[in-house]
């Protein structure tokens, strides 16, 4: 609306009656009109074209009807104020304008100065909420199409009523696709119990709640940890924004095992120093001894000089391995497809899954996952993962999945399997040195595995739950 003028488009084939309408506006003194005026239908669109502040349509225009005008300006012009005038009070014409979406009507000869100031002040006022309100709708309707995060509207039931494009992707779910009519329910996402009973709390009270941290799932075989806020918009409806922790956890895990494998290292590497020398001594005094002591003395000492001898070998032999482990080697860096190493250190294994003549599901994305690695390096690291694998598998119903694909402009792969899994305390151990729930094992094969992934730049992730299965998630950079 002009902050000067307001502009008023007159509509009445009967000129007398814009010459008192004229007049009528004449008394006005504050704000000041300005009136221009159509005689017919098709002259009135004509200068609807043009902009005007508030439009006054006469219901008789020949022909057509102001009904029928009322009708075309609204679609030219959504939220245009436009009033109705009719000579007839019989209130059947003044529903059907409003309901085209006219902002009031005035019945000819009954309305003075006064009346027309204020009809046409609040038809312009409501005109300008209307458009507003509209305008904001439609920023939050981008706002909730665009979020990169989940978004949902919901009642206090928890249906799912409207879901934004992220959610649907992730969660596979279309809140008005449900053939059976039940809809969909977000309290059925919940893995953790008591999350899900401090949210239906929050909906039973109509409340709010902000950053409620648990796990949802995605389907059978995903979940995902998520920082849930929940923002009561009237007594029964409620916005429900997911925010997806799971890469950020996952950023997490491997920073704490780069820090810990760094750790590691110099532990290594100190006692490679501390020890080592120490342990130098003590071989060279026991062959010396060994030398110089009589064969009686000998004889009557047994083998203990041996034994001195023997563990100090071995303690030696672990400070190499552990050192080994955890230290970054020269790489014989070349261009190979994941895929093809992953094959190939699947072939490896063959003679131990054809004991146990489990199933083995692929998955690979195709011709679009290579990477700059030492391949004879990755491929140690995978033939550890993929041992671990089949030895944690039953004789009966074992299955072992692999799968590669991009995500995040990384090369990833996984190594699953359906077997005993791995229980919660022990997971942070996992790649510890010397770590090992196997009989005889030395607890130093995951240290190397992450030892290689690590010194090509890559990471190592583990899921596991016990009776379910583990997966080992390993990323690479691309080949540039």
């Amino acid at each position: 609306m002009s902050s000067e003028k307001i502009r008023i488009l007159y509509v009445d084939d009967d000129p007398d009656d814009l010459i008192l309408f004229s007049n009528i506006l004449k008394r006005i003194k504050e704000p000041e009109y300005q009136i221009f005026s159509a005689t017919s239908y098709n002259e009135a669109l004509t200068k609807a074209k043009e902009h005007y502040d508030v439009y006054l349509v006469d219901y008789k225009l020949g022909k057509e009807t102001g009904l029928d005008l009322i009708q075309k300006i609204k679609s030219l012009q959504k939220h245009a104020p436009v009033i109705m005038l009719t000579g007839m009070n019989t209130g059947s014409i003044d529903k059907e304008a409003m309901e085209l979406g006219a902002s009031d009507y005035l019945i000819k000869g009954e309305f003075d100065a006064r009346t027309l100031d204020r009809t046409l002040r609040y038809a312009i006022r409501d005109s300008q909420l209307m458009e507003s309100l509209d305008n904001a709708a439609m920023k939050f309707r981008m706002i909730f199409e665009r979020a990169g995060d989940p978004f949902l509207l919901m009642d206090g039931s928890s249906k799912i009523l409207e879901a934004n494009p992220t959610f649907i992707n992730k969660f596979g779910i279309e809140p008005h696709s449900d053939d059976s009519g039940e809809g969909y329910f977000f309290c059925d996402y919940f893995v953790d119990k008591i999350s899900r009973l401090i949210f239906m709390d929050v909906l039973g009270k109509k409340s709010e709640l902000y950053d409620l941290e648990t796990e949802l799932k995605i389907n059978e075989n995903l979940t995902i940890n998520s920082l849930i806020s929940i923002v009561k918009q009237d007594s029964n409806l409620f916005h429900v924004m997911i925010k997806d922790l799971s890469a950020m956890k996952a950023k997490e895990e491997e920073e704490l095992n780069l820090k810990k494998f760094s750790s590691t290292g110099r532990i290594a590497r100190l006692l490679a120093h501390e020890v080592k020398n120490p342990l130098t001594t003590i071989v060279l005094s026991a062959d010396q001894l060994q030398m110089e002591l009589p064969e009686e003395v000998l004889n009557e000492s047994g083998d203990l000089i041996e034994v001195i001898q023997r563990n100090c070998n071995r303690i030696n032999q672990l400070v190499t391995q552990l050192l080994e482990s955890t230290r970054f080697s020269e790489l014989d860096i070349g261009n190979h497809s994941i895929n093809e190493l992953l094959d190939e250190a699947l072939e490896q294994v063959k003679d131990r899954i054809q004991i146990k003549g489990f199933e083995i599901k692929k998955e690979y994305q195709n011709d679009v996952c290579n990477i700059d690695v030492d391949a004879e390096k990755v491929k140690i690291a995978l033939i550890n993962l993929l041992v671990n694998a089949v030895e944690a598998l039953p004789k009966n119903g074992g299955k072992l999945y692999l799968k590669t694909y991009i995500k995040d402009e990384l090369c990833r792969l996984e190594i699953q399997d359906n077997g005993i899994g791995i229980p919660k305390e022990n997971l942070e151990r996992l790649f510890e040195p010397f770590y090992t729930s196997k009989e005889g094992g030395s607890g130093l094969g995951l240290t190397n595995t992450q030892n290689i992934i690590l010194s090509h730049g890559g990471s190592i992730r583990v899921k596991s739950e016990e009776g379910t299965g583990t997966t080992f998630i390993i990323s690479f950079n691309l080949s540039s």
